[in-house]
């Protein structure tokens, strides 16, 4: 086996044990009528009827396993995912857009809220909640039209701004994040995550429609400020943002599960790795920031660690330039070839996305070795970089990893191997 493809087979063994029919039986057991998540029981004997509600783009693999366990205890259900399902039994799925927000996103929100408005006060409502959320599910504040949301999120997103930050901004431009889909129903609600944020911060996730937070619109402007975006925001986005914050929610949190992450997906790669022998260990640090950024960090942990593998974690940002197709795995990718054709190392390096998408590409990500350097230019591969096309770079020398859409997301993982400590002659 190829160095290439033992990297493939650690990355596709750490997603499929983030996958809902991993996690879900793992973490949430009915016994009789009382249901166990992790350490914390419910007697469903307690409440009138139990829902099923969701959003993100695991939530109908999530519900499927929900639905195994709880069967005609669901009295009805509604997720909202970016793809359809047949398999459901007591939950039905309301299609809308990703990774851009569209009047689908809207409808499907209103569609929720009408569901999750008709529980009563003595039923309980299970929330399955996945990345994706953001862009899903909107009902914007008065007087925001839908196309100036969506220059906003282009604009944030087109500047990488950290998934925190860009989270922040949503909550106070709509009337369901941050915590608001909580004030449409006096029911008890739990919420089962699938984190897809570095460090499970349940404020960011999903842009938290069931957990409200201590951000303020003040904070939200000094984001966009820092950005040099906030003069290029329209007029409605602007004045939403110059009111003070008016939250009439309930203090108490609504508990929160977080049931699969990207710590639990790189220990899952750490343990594979070490099943073939190899010397890995997890790098604590997250590799949140630019991708040129993280590159060097990378580099320095290589020159650093006696490890000859090294497992990263976290989602880095690209500030895209060019009309090329690759995404930031893509780019980190070849940016770790051209090091190593540099320097002539006998290094393999894979980066990729749990959800199986990179950036505007059909790929989750790429992987590079010393070999791929007979095959490509270091003038070719710079023309890539400056082009932002990684894909028709990692393409021509079959670098590409494609999955098609996985069913998780943990966010990415990269892992660096240490073939030789010596260049390649």
């Amino acid at each position: 086996m190829s160095n290439k493809q033992l990297l493939i087979d650690i990355y596709k063994y750490a997603v499929k044990m983030s996958l809902p029919e991993v996690f879900i039986p793992k973490y949430c057991v009915l016994n009789n009528d009382i249901l166990k998540i992790q350490d914390t029981s419910y007697n469903l004997l307690d409440y009138d009827n139990i829902y099923l509600f969701g959003s993100g783009k695991a939530s109908v693999a999530m519900a499927l396993e929900m639905e195994k366990i709880l069967g005609k205890r669901i009295a009805s259900g509604l997720v909202v995912s970016n793809q359809d399902s047949d398999k459901l039994s007591y939950t039905k799925v309301c299609k809308a857009s990703h990774p851009i927000l569209t009047q689908q996103s809207i409808d499907c929100a209103k569609k929720l809220i009408s569901k999750i408005s008709q529980c009563g006060r003595n039923d309980l409502y299970i929330y399955l909640l996945s990345g994706g959320s953001s862009s899903l599910i909107e009902i914007p504040k008065e007087g925001i039209a839908l196309e100036d949301l969506q220059i906003c999120n282009k604009f944030m997103l087109k500047h990488s701004l950290k998934i925190q930050d860009i989270n922040t901004v949503r909550k106070h431009l709509s009337q369901i994040k941050g915590g608001k889909l909580s004030s449409f129903t006096k029911a008890t609600g739990i919420v089962l995550v699938l984190s897809d944020v570095i460090g499970d911060d349940i404020s960011s996730i999903g842009s938290a429609p069931l957990y409200k937070d201590d951000s303020t619109c003040k904070d939200a402007v000094e984001i966009l400020k820092q950005a040099g975006i906030y003069h290029l925001m329209p007029q409605s986005i602007i004045d939403a943002l110059g009111h003070n914050d008016i939250q009439n929610l309930d203090d108490t949190k609504i508990p929160h599960f977080i049931l699969a992450s990207n710590k639990q997906a790189l220990q899952a790669a750490d343990e594979q790795a070490k099943k073939n022998n190899l010397d890995s260990m997890i790098i604590s640090e997250s590799m949140t920031t630019d991708v040129q950024i993280v590159h060097s960090k990378m580099l320095k942990y290589l020159a650093d660690c006696n490890a000859n593998c090294l497992i990263f974690g976290g989602e880095c940002t690209i500030f895209v330039k060019k009309s090329g197709i690759g995404g930031r795995n893509q780019h980190l990718a070849l940016l770790m070839l051209k090091y190593i054709c540099n320097n002539n190392l006998d290094i393999t390096f894979l980066s990729a996305g749990t959800d199986g998408i990179d950036g505007n590409s059909d790929a989750a990500g790429g992987v590079v070795d010393w070999h791929d350097c007979l095959d490509i230019s270091s003038k070719s591969i710079n023309l890539y970089l400056e082009n932002f096309n990684s894909y028709e770079a990692l393409k021509q020398i079959d670098g590409l990893i494609v999955t098609g859409d996985s069913g998780t997301n943990v966010t990415d993982i990269a892992i660096l191997l240490k073939n030789s400590c010596t260049p390649v002659l």
